[in-house]
């Protein structure tokens, strides 16, 4: 019997029998691990296991390899990174390829390349972003079109196929971004230096030209190899201030005439069964020190939407692109969700008595934001939302279009961020490829068995990256909370078992426990058919607000204990 050597990390669970288990990072099963092969570890360890997985339905031989993190020590951002194999360092040799390339002369790289540095080309991006890996432009022509272009870096002119570079690229699958730390898919040369779009800088890109109509209907469009040039980068804080009409700005009617074609483009992806989820994230900001200085819901205000408009206009447009071209391609695709799933979503439902018409064997789009419109108390609808994107299929990528159900895209890639996600670049090549006439038959057969594996590679690398990111950000909120030991806040109720409640506070996105001896002063039972907590004298549902108090933070665990009994 063939048999396959695997290793991953993980916490260890034991068993009152002795056995341990592992679950595999981002699927819906574990490992199995006998007594004699834990060697020492113990219940709540973070472990790396090997294991042989044999085919058909055996269970795996595993052992423990070694202990990363003990189950008393505190969680810290290294041991995450250790549990994910998340590098912090570059091997030298990709470093020194890094340096080499960053020295490339613009001027060699022109073939095929149009000049647009005369286009008004902006960057709108968070204060802090250090890549910037795209930017948009805005003109008005001359028979009463709108030209609006979308430039990517041509990241690919750098990081060739096959190099250290792309090896490296290949291997970590996407950039991981912590509150203290990137951990960047490039090295900072290219992301942060040269594949930048830096503002008055010339900068290799690849663009995307769209012409709509005084309607802003979208009628043709254009990919092209350019050169480019930012003139101005803005904040998202800049732009909504130029919007509002706190600033003025010589750019600010092109970013109006953004607006303007954001709101019609949202209107549309509505009207063809788009979804919009109000899941609320964390902004965690460090002082000078790298102490948490806040801990605060993200804004997701208009100059965030038009880049992200503008964004998911050019994917689907690179995506229709190229699949009328048969070329090969990693698309990112969402499939719908499963029938059980959207059954135990509806089940949930059912405290909040919340009006749909979801078919659970076909659910759509539409009947999914028709339910979520029928909410009008926002705290039920931030819980809500949250068990609804719980009862999706995870967005993946897929060499094989078929569309992306969130979106309601018949077709739709990543191609907008290079820098960062190598599926944009792996895209960027094959267009590139084509564009120079140099898809040969050969190179199409390879290029369809590598956007296969490349398609698998990134789907997981970046299923880690998230649950990394996630892990560090409730260990930065538990040591925020940490602090504020003894103080009280204002809570929704998102979770309900038959030991406790659970509380997300939108104030600072935190999320607890209270324990149900530490609800408020009455006999509780947990009735689990309505999936509520009812005393003699009160009940408690999911979304119903509630004041608690931060009474313990166990760092181990990243857990943050709440009592609303005081």
């Amino acid at each position: 019997m063939s048999k396959i050597e695997n290793r991953i990390t993980g916490e260890l669970s034991v068993t009152l029998k002795g056995y341990g288990f592992v679950e595999l990072p981002n699927r819906d099963e574990d490992i199995f691990i006998a007594k004699d092969n834990l060697h020492g570890a113990v219940d709540g360890d973070i472990v790396e296991i090997r294991y042989k997985k044999k085919k058909h339905n055996d269970r795996p031989d595993a052992e423990v390899v070694r202990v990363i993190a003990h189950q008393d020590q505190p969680v810290t951002i290294e041991s995450i990174m250790k549990k994910y194999k998340l590098l912090p360092n570059f091997p030298d040799v990709v470093l020194q390829e890094a340096e080499k390339v960053s020295h490339k002369k613009l001027s060699d790289c022109m073939q095929n390349r149009v000049d647009l540095r005369g286009l008004p080309i902006i960057t709108i991006d968070p204060a802090d972003a250090r890549d910037l890996d795209d930017a948009v432009s805005l003109v008005d022509n001359a028979d009463g079109t709108i030209t609006l272009g979308v430039h990517i870096a041509d990241v690919s002119e750098y990081v060739t196929a096959d190099s250290a570079l792309d090896k490296e690229a290949y291997r970590r699958g996407t950039s991981v971004y912590f509150p203290d730390r990137v951990l960047p898919m490039l090295p900072t040369q290219l992301s942060n230096g040269v594949c930048s779009l830096n503002p008055n800088e010339p900068r290799l890109a690849l663009s995307v030209l769209m012409n709509l109509d005084q309607h802003y209907n979208l009628i043709s469009h254009k990919i092209q190899k350019s050169l480019i040039q930012s003139v101005t980068r803005f904040s998202y804080d800049e732009v909504q201030a130029i919007l509002d009409g706190q600033v003025d700005h010589q750019h600010r009617g092109m970013l109006l005439r953004m607006a303007e074609i954001t709101k019609k483009f949202e209107r549309d992806r509505q009207a063809r069964g788009e979804i919009t989820f109000n899941v609320p994230e964390p902004k965690i900001v460090l002082d000078e020190n790298g102490q948490i200085a806040s801990v605060y819901s993200q804004p997701h205000n208009l100059s965030h939407r038009i880049i992200e408009t503008f964004m998911v206009m050019t994917n689907e447009v690179v995506a229709e692109h190229c699949y009328k071209l048969h070329l090969p391609f990693i698309y990112r695709i969402h499939e719908k969700p499963d029938a059980l799933k959207v059954i135990r979503f509806l089940s949930a439902l059912t405290p909040f008595q919340v009006q749909h018409h979801i078919d659970f064997e076909n659910p759509t789009g539409f009947q999914y934001q028709d339910m979520l419109n029928n909410i009008k108390d926002e705290n039920v609808k931030i819980v809500v939302s949250g068990l609804a994107l719980r009862s999706m299929q995870k967005a993946k990528y897929d060499p094989h279009c078929v569309g992306h159900y969130a979106l309601g895209s018949t077709y739709y890639c990543h191609f907008t961020s290079p820098i960062r996600r190598y599926p944009d670049l792996t895209i960027h090549r094959i267009i590139k490829m084509y564009l120079d006439n140099q898809l040969s038959a050969p190179q199409v057969g390879r290029l369809q068995a590598f956007v296969t594996a490349a398609s698998q590679q990134s789907s997981q690398t970046e299923l880690d990256a998230v649950a990394a990111e996630r892990e560090v950000d409730a260990l930065k909120c538990a040591e925020y909370m940490q602090v504020h030991i003894g103080e009280t806040f204002d809570g929704i109720v998102n979770g309900i078992t038959d030991f406790g409640v659970f509380v997300y506070l939108p104030a600072n996105t935190a999320e607890g426990l209270v324990r149900i001896e530490n609800l408020p002063d009455d006999h509780y039972l947990y009735h689990d058919d309505t999936m509520q907590m009812i005393g003699k004298k009160s009940k408690i549902r999911m979304g119903d607000p509630i004041k608690v108090k931060v009474i313990g933070v166990n760092l181990h665990k990243s857990k943050i204990e709440f009592s609303a009994n005081f």
